[in-house]
């Protein structure tokens, strides 16, 4: 499924650049990995690259679980024409 996505976009503190950089596409697929509260492995984090992800962070901060994955979302839908009922 990461693969096959349009943009995929994985949390991570050792990110390359900041989520608020990339630019969302206009159409097709979104995936986002968050990680557990434990984080996401250097493993597990090269085999998300591999598929085609873009490692981002977020700030200086690291979010718990339950708020990181929502706050994201806004991020990059906020630069899409999905949450607008008029065109940009």
């Amino acid at each position: 499924m990461l693969g096959a996505a349009t943009l995929g976009v994985v949390l991570h503190e050792k990110g390359d650049r900041d989520i608020g950089a990339v630019q969302p596409p206009a159409q097709g697929q979104i995936v986002l990995v968050v990680g557990p509260e434990g984080g996401i492995d250097d493993n597990e984090l090269a085999a998300f690259t591999a598929a085609g992800a873009v490692a981002v962070r977020m700030g200086p901060t690291v979010l718990r679980t339950s708020t990181a994955g929502a706050v994201a979302a806004g991020v990059l839908l906020s630069g899409t024409e999905r949450w607008s009922s008029v065109s940009r």
